[in-house]
């Protein structure tokens, strides 16, 4: 998510959804003040059966937000096991791995993890600015930084540099798409060159970009196959939340990024952001999105997938058609935890 007001942008609107700096630390923390009074409720038995699907030879992973500890053990209850993909963001100049990702790291999760081109005080650190920083300078030294933090970690670990550089949020460090992609190759540059073996690099685009046909098309941010190893994309079914807008199915939403992935066939396709929005007049309706995305993935057409992450945030906690976190409603909790513990969601390596 990329700025307060909502999750990755479905037509028409193209400002789209980060919170601020100051403010962005709160996502992964709405579970764990929840998920103590769900389990207290019994909406989880604790024999409930997973929703019966085939579990398919190379499985995906199932993950969601989880830069903190705590959140993660509090996702954990609710689903039963452990969540092996955990979703990080981290600004220019953070600390990459913090005790919360060392413990993530020992406790069999892999992480996937954003490197914003803003530093933490919310200032941009400009695309071209990367593209041409020289050797020895401060920007040049951030990189070489990242890259011996990241090789340090010693697990593999999934990257991507600027996620969503195709929204608003991201005007103010580019004004067009060759300027990202020249600052992706740099940043991806310098950290092979520093030895950097054990990460993979994941270009992150919205799910809108993968649709669209004007100078905001996600094939004008792509660097190319030889700086790629996955392409990835957030997307969500917005309905109401922004206004009046139409119930948008998963296959919708992600089918332009499919079709990419046809083109770059050597690449798997990932989904590090997604959930629903709840419709108030159809109890249930968001549960039947999630039972939905849970087949979709397990058809031929969809195979090229091997990562999904949910998003568990609320653009608005006072209206229920702008919570897209899995603790919306009852149905949306067991349909989250159907998907998350169906066998083929439980791949523990991914590749």
């Amino acid at each position: 998510m990329r700025e307060l007001l909502g999750p990755a942008a479905n037509p028409p609107v193209r400002g789209r959804h980060r919170l601020n700096p100051s403010r962005r630390r709160w996502r992964p923390t709405l579970a764990a003040t929840a998920t103590a009074a769900v389990l207290a409720a019994g909406l989880l038995p604790a024999g409930a059966a997973p929703a019966s699907a085939a579990t398919l030879a190379k499985p995906i992973m199932f993950g969601a937000v989880g830069s903190s500890e705590g959140t993660v053990v509090d996702h954990q209850k609710v689903l039963g096991r452990t969540l092996r993909g955990l979703r990080i963001y981290k600004s220019w100049d953070d600390q990459l791995f913090s005790s919360s990702q060392i413990w993530a790291r020992d406790t069999g999760h892999t992480l996937f993890m954003s490197i914003d081109s803003r530093r933490s005080n919310g200032s941009a650190v400009k695309w071209a600015d990367v593209a041409n920083a020289r050797t020895g300078s401060p920007l040049y030294q951030n990189m070489l930084s990242q890259a011996k933090q990241i090789k340090a970690f010693k697990a593999q670990v999934f990257i991507a540099y600027n996620h969503e550089p195709d929204t608003k949020w991201s005007s103010d460090l580019g004004s067009n798409p060759a300027q990202f992609v020249a600052a992706w190759r740099k940043v991806i540059s310098v950290y092979r060159a520093a030895g950097v073996r054990n990460a993979k690099f994941v270009w992150v685009m919205t799910a809108y970009s993968f649709r669209r046909h004007d100078g905001n098309r996600a094939s004008l941010y792509y660097p190319g196959d030889s700086y790629v190893d996955d392409i990835g994309a957030d997307g969500y079914n917005w309905y109401q939340c922004r206004g009046s807008g139409g119930w948008t199915d998963a296959s919708t939403i992600f089918d332009g990024q499919r079709q990419f992935g046809l083109q770059h066939r050597s690449k798997g396709l990932m989904i590090w952001e997604f959930s629903s929005a709840e419709d108030p007049k159809s109890p249930g309706r968001k549960a039947r999105w999630l039972h939905d995305v849970e087949n979709l993935f397990q058809t031929p057409r969809w195979s090229q997938y091997e990562v999904l992450l949910t998003w568990e945030g609320r653009s608005n906690a006072n209206r229920l058609n702008c919570q897209f976190d899995y603790l919306s409603s009852r149905s949306a909790t067991a349909a989250w935890k159907a998907l998350g513990t169906d066998p083929a969601y439980a791949a523990t390596r991914v590749g």
